[in-house]
């Protein structure tokens, strides 16, 4: 005869059961005790509540580090990542609630082949021919600039159809929703980004909301997902280096971490970047969105999860379920019903993104040297060749901005130097003199190969006297002089 279990036994019995039902559970997920280091440990959010290592057999607390340590393998259960008060694993904090999913793509010949499945293209014309929108707010290429967004104010299936296509960066869609308000259009479908949709519920929904009181306009939310968007001024440049003639260019596409560019007449894309190599051309507003499949949107698309030629569609709204079933049924969209699978996609990239927000690029680099020898002279003059003279910044924005703090213990003029431009700055050349009277003496330089949006460079410069001025200026290899100024500093008075 057995004997009884101990209570012991019963209570180890019941936990391998617990950790056994919960590992197969999160198979697939992707998370692992390394996604926990990179998401949570490394960033420096980590609360210390040592709740990791209380779940994993193979984890134990690190009084000294403060973190946990691996004492075993790792298998990638991810139930160390699913515990942590600072990870987001929940669907519906992942991806927002949603009344249905489907995969879908178009049934309407004028527009099969656009971008991905056509769902966005194809809903518009049937809002249209349904006669339930006067106008719709897209975003379309600029006629005049080559891949330059344009919001614009769309009236009739045709508009719809040629405003097909993505164009990954911002666009000022609300501007034209305003304006599409002030023409007295009263039922408008909206197609726009996360921010953008954010901003339209906002409009709404808030109590001092521009559209809360506004009651004659009647705004339907079509989302796109959205991961990144780049910085023309900069991403635009670079493809032009590497021989692409936008104006030859009739498609760009994201796809498996690749960024497509195609021309006209060709199945395969003319170039195609790793998503990672143009990190640096990113919109800096990106790093802080976490917001993948626009959660406020009535209706959200993308292409995540979906295959090729498909798009994934989450009704997110009551009518929002209503007019993509309806559309379906009226034979516009070929639809079939979501399942587990390409709900995981969508989950595993919604949790990178909203990661993003602890990953925020902060350095502070501390690169200062005195270039000049001590019987050596400074030229005052820098010749270039004529094809490679800098392009002054578009616009009125600063490329950077610098802030002093004067250090009398160490005798140092402590400068931070920002680039508030908002995209990644490359080759900048830094110098610092010292100005006496009408002359410069001292002079400190230092290159910064690249300096990202609203990441900080500290340099300490020495000083002989607590009181005076230094020269600072920057020049970039692309833009030219982008900042001098004269700063002066002096002792507090005691």
């Amino acid at each position: 005869m057995t004997e009884d279990k101990t209570e012991d036994e019963k209570s180890k019995s019941q936990y391998e059961y617990s950790f056994d039902y919960i590992s197969k559970k999160l198979t697939g997920k992707k998370d692992s005790y390394g996604l926990l280091v990179k998401d949570i440990i490394r960033t420096g959010i980590c609360t210390e509540c040592g709740t990791c290592a209380a779940v994993c057999p193979v984890l134990e607390w690190d009084q000294v580090a403060g973190q946990p340590k691996l004492i075993g393998k790792c298998n990638g259960c991810g139930i160390c990542y699913n515990q942590c008060p600072r990870t987001i694993t929940d669907p519906i904090q992942l991806m927002g609630e949603f009344k249905s999913g489907y995969v879908s793509n178009t049934n309407i010949p004028e527009v099969i082949g656009g971008q991905d499945g056509g769902t966005v293209t194809t809903l518009l014309c049937y809002l249209f021919d349904e006669h339930l929108i006067d106008a719709a707010i897209v975003t379309m290429r600029d006629p005049k600039h080559p891949w330059m967004p344009a919001a614009q104010i769309i009236t009739s299936k045709p508009d719809a159809i040629r405003s097909s296509g993505s164009i990954y960066t911002h666009s000022q869609t609300v501007e034209a929703l305003m304006e599409a308000v002030r023409q007295e259009y009263r039922s408008i479908a909206f197609v726009g980004t996360p921010c953008n949709i954010d901003a339209v519920n906002k409009m709404i929904n808030s109590p001092a909301g521009m559209l809360r009181y506004f009651m004659r306009a009647n705004v339907f939310k079509i989302g796109i997902f959205c991961m990144d968007a780049f910085s023309t001024e900069t991403l635009y440049p670079k493809f032009e280096e590497d021989g692409i003639d936008l104006s030859k260019v009739v498609k760009m596409d994201i796809n498996k971490g690749k960024f497509h560019i195609y021309y006209e007449n060709q199945d395969e894309p003319v170039k195609s970047y790793p998503i990672g190599s143009l990190h640096k051309y990113k919109s800096p507003s990106c790093t802080f969105c976490t917001d993948l499949t626009a959660e406020n949107a009535d209706i959200s698309v993308g292409s995540v999860g979906s295959g090729a030629k498909k798009n994934t569609v989450f009704a997110r709204t009551g009518i929002g379920a209503e007019i993509i079933e309806d559309a379906a049924k009226k034979g516009y969209l070929i639809m079939e019903p979501y399942n587990a699978i390409n709900l995981n996609a969508v989950l595993n990239l919604s949790k990178r993104k909203k990661a993003a927000q602890y990953n925020v690029q902060r350095r502070k680099v501390f690169v200062v040297r005195d270039v000049l020898g001590e019987d050596e002279e400074e030229s005052n003059i820098e010749t270039m060749p004529e094809v490679e003279k800098p392009q002054p910044l578009k616009g009125t924005r600063r490329a950077i901005s610098v802030s002093k703090k004067l250090n009398e213990k160490d005798k140092t003029l402590d400068l931070t130097i920002t680039n508030t431009v908002g995209f990644a700055l490359d080759d900048i050349k830094i110098r610092v003199a010292a100005v006496d009277e009408l002359f410069e003496t001292k002079p400190w330089i230092t290159t910064i190969k690249e300096l990202f949006p609203f990441e900080n460079i500290e340099i300490p410069y020495p000083l002989e006297t607590l009181e005076g001025s230094v020269l600072v200026e920057a020049t970039s290899k692309t833009y030219g002089k982008i900042f001098s100024r004269t700063l002066k500093y002096s002792a507090e008075k005691k």
